[in-house]
């Protein structure tokens, strides 16, 4: 009798401890097969406040016109036009009692007190063999890609307010505040390669105003079509 009752508290035993392993590996399944839930913090969305008007004027005199387009016969090697960039969207603005250069200084400083924002251009066009360009220009360092198709020159008029003949923004000069007052447009040797009418864009720009692909994304804006006349147009690049 003491025999059949030690093998069956044996067989209890062995049952229990099976019991316990089984439930230990499950446990230890359990702990394995848990999901780690990971933070991952937004980036802020980005919100452009930046309150300057921005506008492409055509300047004769003491008068400036805002331009609504551009067209004119336009050769290989042959400048096609000067291009104020002034920050307004007026259609018509005069002024009296001074040079551009300062009325342009003088409205500058009003609208960009803590010169927090700087100038800058970019053209949009589409080749012959379907390539699209978009070049951004910050400063005479940016003008030279696409050379061959357009040729830019960055001018600086308040710098330059009291010389009765200046050139173009070279690199030697940014190396002290500058101003860019306009851009000017030149047909590059290859202009002819060009299907699309060109869009030329100013903008008002800090540092976060740009997409990951390069382009401008800030409410600061203005732009016009440049057109030759020498040539017909299938589409308007817009």
């Amino acid at each position: 009798m003491k025999k059949k009752i030690l093998i069956i508290a044996l067989i209890i035993l062995c049952s229990g401890c099976s019991f316990f392993n089984k439930k230990e590996e499950s446990q230890k399944e359990n702990k394995d097969n848990e999901v780690i839930e990971e933070v991952v913090e937004e980036e802020p969305k980005y919100v452009d406040d930046n309150p300057i008007k921005i506008g492409l004027y055509d300047r004769n005199g003491n008068t400036i016109k805002l331009l609504k387009e551009y067209s004119s016969k336009i050769e290989p090697k042959k400048d096609i036009e000067y291009f104020q960039a002034f920050p307004s969207n007026e259609e018509l603005i005069t002024y009296s009692g001074m040079k551009y250069p300062e009325f342009y200084y003088q409205k500058w400083n009003e609208v960009n007190q803590d010169r927090k924002y700087k100038i800058g251009f970019n053209l949009k066009y589409t080749l012959n063999d379907g390539k699209q360009i978009s070049q951004n220009i910050f400063g005479p360092s940016t003008t030279q890609t696409n050379y061959d198709y357009i040729e830019v020159y960055l001018y600086d008029s308040y710098t330059h307010r009291n010389d009765s003949f200046y050139i173009h923004i070279e690199e030697k000069d940014t190396e002290k505040e500058y101003y860019i007052t306009s851009i000017k447009l030149t047909a590059g040797s290859k202009f002819n390669d060009i299907k699309s009418k060109i869009k030329l864009t100013v903008f008002t720009y800090d540092e976060d105003d740009f997409d990951e692909l390069g382009e401008y994304r800030g409410v600061s804006k203005y732009s016009i079509l440049v057109s030759n006349l020498n040539k017909t147009y299938e589409e308007t690049n817009e």
